[in-house]
């Protein structure tokens, strides 16, 4: 029985991945002034960061439209009996909402299982990526629906902001809110907690923030993989991805992964952060 995997652009996915697993990538949709964008599609993250530094307007983004996923879902239902849509959290964005509504008009019943990641970025994207490495063995839609819960809930992520600025225009904040009055005297390190931004560590450097996320991501334990994500700083996030690689039970590098538009458009420039997900016990 085929089953297709969906998921959206805030999955920040390596475009290899998306390719190899064959997943499904609905765009956000990404907007300066005027313009509008599908994230991913027609405007790629260097073109963004340059806009998002250069050019002084703060980006809106919004989740999916119900007739995209609709129109995805009946696409796919032509090459498969079954379909897993996994997606940001429900708490950060409408796209989840956005899928299950679509499904719901379309009269999908048990054809389709939409799963609210609680996870963002790369997060979300190892969820989706474990799902469909599932479903190429020829697990079920129930067995790959277990593996990307089971994947998200031994995720942690831990993000280093440089300025919060962006994340407070864009309305983002959480549990995170009580740090607004601290902006200008700390950098803080942010976590996901239940899908909703939290605080983990207020830090007064980048250098002591560098230092914390390497701390918070060999507490974590044995690891089963990671990602290192940054918004402008490669070198940075590479570095990072070299001092933590000897955490993981393969003993791979950790994926070095670049904000989308969509997602980095709420971390703004000098974002570096971590994703961890725990090994099985």
């Amino acid at each position: 029985m085929a089953i297709n995997i969906v998921t959206d652009s805030g999955a920040d996915i390596p475009i290899e991945l998306v390719k190899s697993l064959r997943i499904t990538v609905v765009p956000l949709t990404l907007s300066f002034g005027e313009q509008t964008y599908l994230d991913g599609v027609e405007l790629s993250p260097d073109e963004f960061y340059e806009k998002l530094i250069g050019e002084g307007i703060m980006p809106t983004t919004s989740q999916p439209s119900v007739g995209s996923f609709i129109e995805v879902y009946k696409e796919l239902k032509g090459s498969s009996n079954q379909i897993l849509s996994i997606h940001l959290s429900a708490k950060l964005s409408g796209t989840f909402n956005a899928a299950t509504q679509a499904a719901n008009e379309e009269q999908l019943g048990d054809a389709i299982k939409i799963i609210d990641s609680k996870q963002a970025s790369i997060a979300l994207g190892f969820s989706v990526i474990a799902a469909a490495e599932a479903v190429a063995r020829g697990a079920s839609l129930e067995e790959a629906s277990s593996i990307a819960e089971s994947t998200s809930n031994r995720t942690n992520t831990f993000i280093l902001f440089d300025t919060l600025e962006y994340l407070v225009k864009g309305g983002r904040m959480g549990r995170a809110n009580g740090l607004i009055g601290t902006v200008l005297q700390i950098k803080p390190i942010l976590t996901l907690d239940g899908g909703e931004i939290a605080t983990k560590l207020k830090v007064r450097t980048l250098r002591k923030g560098m230092q914390s996320l390497q701390s918070l991501a060999e507490e974590c334990g044995d690891l089963e993989s990671a990602a290192v994500l940054y918004t402008t700083d490669a070198t940075e996030a590479r570095n990072l991805a070299d001092r933590i690689s000897n955490n993981f039970i393969t003993k791979s590098k950790p994926l070095v992964v670049r904000l989308s538009p969509a997602v980095g458009t709420h971390g703004g420039p000098g974002v570096i952060g971590v994703v961890c997900v725990k090994a099985k016990p």
